[in-house]
C-alpha cells in the first residue's frame, strides 16, 4: 500500500502526458506513442504477485480519464490505437488468469490484492458502457477487415487484442445494476448489437484471413450466450419462424422480395423482422455481393421500456405513441437489375424482435421446456411437430404441414442469400432479458446460416495446430459450440449444406481423440489431490453431450422429407463411418468405467448412459451387413460387475429420472439379462435393492422391464448360496480365469500389507523390506511392483510417492513369481515364453488386442502417405498427425485389469513399448519413432494376422521399405531411435541392444532357477 501511495501521482502524471483536449479537438502529446510502450512493457514486467502497476492504475482511474479518450478520439494514428487497445486489453485480464486464487485468499495482502484488482475490473466494465467506447472498438475491426487479403501480422495482432478487449469486458461480472434499472451486461450488449457487431462477426467467419484472433472470437460468442437457456431461444425461434410464414401466407406474397407494408406509426422498441433480413453494416455490405439484396440502412430509436416483441397493437395505439418517440427508418436496397427506395410506411420488419399480429393466438409452448427432465424425451423436434393447430382466425387459410414446411425451407433459403444491413440505433432504450433474447434469436438464425460451419471447422484446425505447437488452449468452446447451436438447426431444418462440417466424420473422430485424452487427464489429475479437477470435469461432459447432439442431429436430418439425393447419401455414408469407428463406442465403454460418484454428478452419468444408448441405436439401425455380430461383441464389454454397477447408480434415482432414461438403464440390463445369459452380473445390492423399491411402490413400468425386475429376484432368490453370487471377471475368451493379481494378494495379505509398511517406510528399500516380512510369514508370491501398486490401491502412498517407487524398478524377468515358466525353457525367445504364459492362462486373447492396435497405428500412418478406403481410427490417427506416441487404451475392465498383470507388462516392455511408469501417463503407449513396416513386422511377431485385421495394402510397406534400405546408404545406422527419456526401452530393430537383453535375462532366468526354494 505504500507503494501504490508514492507512485499514484507519478502514474497519474506519465498518462496525463498522453494528450489533452483542447476545444473541440483532442490533441496528441509528441510522447504519446513512447508513454503506451512504457506502460505496456511496465505490465509486462510488474510483480506476479502483488500486481501493484495495475492496482495503481484503478486507483488512478487512468482508463477512464484518459485511456479511453485517447482510443475515441484518436482515429489517424494506428499504432496508438494498436498499443492502446493491447493495454486494456491487458489491463481487463480477468483475475483469475492473473492469480492463483486459492492461494492468495489465504492472507490479508492477498485478499486485498483480489479485491483492488476485481473493482478495476468493475470500473472498466462501467466505463465501456459508453456506446463511444465500443462503437470505436467496432469501427476499429471494420477498417482492418477492409484491407481484405492485404491485412499484415501487425493487423492479425490488433483484431486479436479488440476481440480480447470485447470478451474480457462481457467476462466481468455485473457487480451492480445501472441507475436505469438495466444490468450492465445487458447494456453493452444492446450497444454491440446496435453498432453491427453480429454483421462483423459473421464476416470475419466467412472471411479468408486465419488468425489466432478466430479462437478469442469463439470466446466472444460464447459469452454474447452467457444466461441464454436453449429452451428460451426455442421458443422464441419457433415463433418468429411460424408467425413469419403464416403472415406471408395469409397475404399471398411468398414470390415478393420486399416486405409488407404494416404502417408507418409503429411505436413499438422492436419490430418484427423478416426472416430474410440480416444484421450488417452499409460500409462493409459494398464488398460483400451474396445475395438478392446489397444493402439495407435502418435506424429506430425508442424511449418506450418494455415494449418488446409479441405484442398486439391497434392503428389509434400506433399513433397517439408517435410523438413520444424518435423514429427515422431509411431503407435502400439494391439489386443487379434495379435500384428500389422505400420510405418508412413500406418498411414493416426491421430490428430485432418479434411483433406479431394476434399474438393472443401464438403458441410459445416448447416440449422441452415441459419436461421436468431433458434427458427424458429427445430434444429435437421439428417445429412443424410442435405446432399443429392453425395461427389465424375469422377464416384466415391454414396451411397443411407439408406447405409449411416448404415456405420455411423458401424462407431460411432466401435469408441465406440475403446481405440486408440493418443498423440499430436505438438511443436511451434500457434493454431487459427479453430485448436480449430477442438480438441473439436473429443472430442465431445468420450465425447458423452463414458462419457456424466454418467457425467449428476452423477452431478445430486451429486447436490442432496450437497442440503441433504446444499452445494449451482450452477446448471447452469447441464442445460447446457442437452442443448448443446443433439443436436450433434441427429445430430451423437448416440445410445440410449450411452445418456440412459439423455434421462431418473429421468432427466426430477429433471429439474422440479428445475425450479418450481427457480420460486419461482425469486419472492423472486423481493421483495428485492439489490439482483443481472441475475443468477437466466440465469437459468431459460438454464432450458426451456433444456426440449426443451428433447423433441426434443426424438422426433427425434422415427424417427431413425434403433431402435431396447427395445429402441423404452423405448422412448414410456418415453412419457407416460412425459405425466403423469402434473407439466411439468403446470410449463409452472407458467412461462408464471411470466414473465415480465422489466426484462426478449424476446428471453426467445419465448423459453417458443416454448418449450410449443413443449410439447403439442409432448403430443398429445401420445397414452394414456385420453390424450385428458388431454389436453383440461390443456389448460384451458391458457383462461386468463395475460396469452394471454404475447403472446400478443411475437406477437409484428412478423416481427422478424420467421415462426414457429408466428405458436406457432396463435395456442395457435386459441384454446383459437375456441375450448374453449374465444375469448373477446384477446380483448387486444397489441394483436388487432399487428392484425391490420398485416392485414394492408399484412404480409404473413397461411389462418388459416388469418381466426384468421379476426375473432377477426370482433368480436371486433361487440362487445356491454354496457359489459366489457375483462372478469373477472374464476374459474375452469368454473362460473364467482369476487375474494374476488375485491370486497374489488375498484378504488377509492386504490387511498386513499397511502395517509391514509402516514397519519398513524409514528404511532404506521399504518395498525389500514388505517383502521379507511377508516372507517371514510364509507368503513367498510377492513382487516388488505388485506391493508398490497394492499400496497404491489400498491409499497407503500417494501418486507422487507410487511415481518415485517406479521409477528406481526396472522391469526383469525376476520380478514375475518363479514358476512362471516351465523347465527347459531357458532357449526359447522370450517373447514366444511370455505369449505362452498368456496362452496357459488364458489371456491370448489380449495378445491380439495388442495386435489389433500395432495394426491401426500402422494404418494411421500409411493413412498420410496414401488415402485408405477404410476409416481410420481417431486415437492412432490424430496421435501420428501430431506425432505423438499412441496409446494403447484400455478401455473395457478387462483390458484394465490385464494392465496389471506383471507377464503382460513385461511383454509389452520386450516388445519395445512405453510402459505406463516410463512415460508418467495412465496408458501405454507406441513410440512415435516406429515406421510402417516396423509396427507390421512385430504385430506378425506376436502371431498370425487375421486378413479382416488388416485395413490397409502389404504392398505399400514393401515399398517402404526398399525406400528406407536405400536411404541408409546415406544416413548412419543410430538414426532412429527412441526418445532420450525412455531409457529402459529397447529398440526392437536393433539387433545389439536385443541381444544384450537377451544375454542378461538369461542370467537372471538362471539365477532364478537355480536359487533355493
Amino acid at each position: 500500500m505504500e507503494w501504490l501511495v508514492t507512485n499514484i501521482p507519478q502514474v497519474s502524471n506519465n498518462f496525463a502526458s498522453l494528450g489533452s483536449q483542447v476545444g473541440d479537438q483532442y490533441l496528441i502529446s509528441p510522447e504519446c506513442q513512447n508513454i503506451l510502450d512504457e506502460v505496456l512493457q511496465k505490465l509486462s514486467l510488474e510483480d506476479r504477485t502483488l500486481r501493484t502497476f495495475r492496482r495503481a492504475i484503478g486507483f488512478s482511474q487512468i482508463i477512464k480519464k484518459d485511456l479511453l479518450p485517447l482510443l475515441i478520439n484518436v482515429k489517424d494514428e494506428r499504432n496508438i490505437t494498436n498499443t492502446t487497445l493491447k493495454i486494456l486489453a491487458n489491463l481487463t485480464t480477468p483475475v483469475e488468469c492473473l492469480l492463483p486464487i486459492e492461494v492468495m485468499s489465504k492472507t490479508e495482502a492477498g485478499r486485498n490484492t483480489i479485491i483492488e484488482l476485481n473493482w478495476l475490473l468493475f470500473s472498466c466494465k462501467e466505463i465501456f458502457l459508453d456506446p463511444r467506447s465500443t462503437r470505436r472498438i467496432i469501427d476499429h475491426i471494420r477498417d482492418i477487415m477492409e484491407k481484405g487479403d492485404k491485412m499484415t501480422q501487425v493487423d492479425n495482432e490488433s483484431l486479436k487484442d479488440s476481440m480480447v478487449l470485447l470478451r474480457n469486458i462481457l467476462h466481468i461480472p455485473d457487480l451492480r445494476m445501472s441507475s436505469n434499472g438495466s444490468s450492465h451486461q445487458n447494456q453493452i450488449l444492446w450497444n454491440l448489437f446496435a453498432q453491427n457487431i453480429d454483421k462483423i462477426l459473421i464476416d470475419l467467419m466467412t472471411g479468408t484471413n486465419h488468425g489466432e484472433w478466430r479462437l478469442a472470437m469463439v470466446q466472444l460468442v460464447s459469452l454474447l450466450y452467457k444466461d441464454q437457456h436453449v429452451a428460451t431461444l426455442q421458443k422464441l425461434l419457433n415463433t418468429w419462424f411460424e408467425t413469419s410464414v403464416m403472415s406471408e401466407s395469409s397475404e399471398d406474397n411468398e414470390s415478393n422480395t420486399s416486405p409488407p407494408e404494416r404502417g408507418s406509426g409503429d411505436s413499438s422498441s422492436m419490430v418484427t423482422s423478416d426472416p430474410t433480413s440480416d444484421s450488417s453494416d452499409n460500409s462493409i455490405s459494398d464488398r460483400k455481393n451474396d445475395g438478392e439484396f446489397k444493402g439495407q440502412k435502418m435506424v429506430h430509436n425508442s424511449t418506450k421500456k418494455g415494449q418488446t416483441g409479441g405484442r398486439k397493437q391497434s392503428t389509434k395505439q400506433q399513433n397517439s405513441k408517435k410523438n413520444e418517440q424518435f423514429s427515422e427508418t431509411k431503407t435502400i436496397r439494391r439489386s443487379d437489375d434495379s435500384k428500389l427506395e422505400c420510405t418508412s410506411s413500406e418498411v414493416s420488419d426491421c430490428g430485432y424482435g418479434t411483433q406479431v399480429e394476434n399474438q393472443e393466438s401464438v403458441s410459445t409452448s416448447s416440449n422441452e421446456e415441459d419436461s421436468p427432465n431433458r434427458g427424458v424425451k429427445p430434444v429435437h423436434q421439428k417445429p412443424g411437430n410442435m405446432l399443429q393447430k392453425s395461427r389465424f382466425k375469422d377464416g384466415k387459410p391454414t396451411l397443411t404441414p407439408q406447405e409449411k414446411e416448404e415456405m420455411r425451407r423458401k424462407k431460411l433459403m432466401k435469408r441465406s442469400r440475403t446481405n440486408v444491413v440493418n443498423m440499430k440505433a436505438l438511443l436511451h432504450h434500457t434493454p431487459t432479458d427479453e430485448d436480449i433474447s430477442q438480438l441473439l434469436k436473429e443472430f442465431t438464425v445468420d450465425f447458423l446460416l452463414k458462419g457456424y460451419s466454418s467457425l467449428v471447422s476452423d477452431l478445430r484446425e486451429q486447436l490442432l495446430y496450437n497442440s503441433q505447437v504446444n499452445l494449451y488452449i482450452d477446448t471447452s468452446h469447441f464442445f460447446w459450440l457442437v452442443t448448443y447451436f446443433l439443436k436450433f438447426a434441427v429445430q430451423l431444418e437448416i440445410d445440410l449444406e449450411h452445418i456440412s462440417s459439423v455434421l462431418s466424420f473429421k468432427i466426430v473422430s477429433f471429439l474422440t481423440f479428445e475425450g479418450v485424452g481427457l480420460c486419461e487427464q482425469f486419472e492423472l489429475t486423481k493421483l495428485h489431490s492439489e490439482y483443481d479437477m472441475a475443468p477437466c470435469l466440465r469437459r468431459t461432459h460438454l464432450v458426451v453431450t456433444a456426440i449426443r447432439e451428433l447423433i441426434q442431429t443426424i438422426n433427425s436430418y434422415k427424417k427431413i422429407k425434403h433431402l435431396n439425393d447427395n445429402d441423404k447419401q452423405k448422412l448414410t455414408k456418415l453412419q457407416r463411418q460412425i459405425c466403423e469407428t469402434e473407439e466411439l463406442r468403446c470410449l463409452f465403454v472407458l467412461l462408464l468405467r471411470q466414473f465415480n460418484p465422489s466426484l462426478h454428478s449424476i446428471q453426467y452419468l445419465q448423459d453417458v448412459i443416454v448418449t450410449n444408448h443413443l449410439l447403439l441405436s442409432f448403430i443398429e439401425s445401420c445397414s452394414l451387413p456385420n453390424i450385428s455380430t458388431i454389436l453383440q461383441k461390443h456389448m460384451r464389454q458391458f457383462v461386468a460387475v463395475d460396469m452394471m454397477k454404475q447403472y446400478g447408480h443411475l437406477l437409484e434415482c428412478f423416481q427422478q429420472n424420467g421415462q426414457f432414461v429408466n428405458d436406457c438403464v432396463f435395456t442395457m440390463m435386459h441384454h446383459v439379462a437375456g441375450d448374453l445369459e449374465c444375469v448373477t452380473v446384477l446380483f448387486q445390492p444397489n441394483i436388487l435393492k432399487t428392484f425391490s423399491q420398485i416392485w414394492e411402490t408399484d412404480f409404473e413400468l413397461c411389462d418388459d422391464w416388469s418381466d426384468l425386475i421379476e426375473y432377477v429376484i426370482h433368480k436371486f432368490i433361487n440362487m445356491p448360496r454354496t457359489i459366489s453370487i457375483v462372478p469373477e471377471k472374464k476374459d474375452t475368451s469368454n473362460t473364467t480365469v482369476p487375474a494374476l493379481k488375485v491370486q497374489e494378494w488375498s484378504q488377509e495379505d492386504c490387511d498386513c500389507l499397511y502395517w509391514y509398511y509402516v514397519q519398513s517406510a524409514n528404511g532404506r528399500d521399504p518395498v525389500g523390506d514388505v517383502i521379507k516380512l511377508y516372507s517371514a510369514s510364509g507368503v513367498t508370491n510377492k513382487t516388488r511392483i505388485g506391493v508398490i501398486e497394492q499400496l497404491l490401491k489400498q491409499d497407503v502412498i500417494t501418486g507422487i510417492q507410487y511415481n518415485e517407487l517406479m521409477e528406481k524398478e526396472p522391469i526383469t524377468i525376476t520380478d514375475l513369481p518363479s514358476n512362471l515358466f516351465q523347465s527347459g525353457a531357458a532357449s526359447k525367445d522370450e517373447i514366444e515364453l511370455l505369449k505362452d504364459h498368456l496362452k496357459r492362462e488364458n489371456k491370448f486373447s489380449f495378445v491380439i488386442w495388442v495386435q489389433k492396435v500395432l495394426l491401426e497405428a500402422c494404418h494411421a500412418k500409411l493413412s498420410m502417405m496414401n488415402k485408405s478406403r477404410h476409416i481410420v481410427e481417431p486415437v492412432p490417427y490424430y496421435c501420428t498427425l501430431l506425432q505423438e506416441p499412441i496409446p494403447v487404451v484400455a478401455w473395457s475392465c478387462e483390458q484394465c485389469s490385464i494392465m496389471q498383470s506383471q507377464a503382460f507388462l513385461l511383454l509389452l516392455h520386450k516388445l519395445g513399448l512405453h510402459l505406463p511408469a516410463d512415460a508418467g501417463k495412465v496408458f501405454a503407449r507406441i513410440p512415435q519413432s516406429w515406421s510402417p513396416d516396423t509396427l507390421y513386422s512385430i504385430a506378425c511377431k506376436l502371431g498370425p494376422l487375421q486378413p479382416d485385421w488388416v485395413k490397409f495394402n502389404v504392398a505399400d510397406l514393401i515399398e517402404i521399405k526398399k525406400n528406407k534400405e536405400m536411404q541408409q546408404h546415406s544416413f548412419t545406422a543410430g538414426t532412429e531411435h527412441s526418445p532420450p527419456y525412455i531409457s529402459c526401452t529397447p529398440r526392437p530393430n536393433s539387433s545389439t541392444s536385443w541381444s544384450n537383453e537377451f544375454a542378461n535375462i538369461n542370467m537372471e532366468y538362471e539365477t532364478t532357477m537355480n536359487s533355493p526354494e
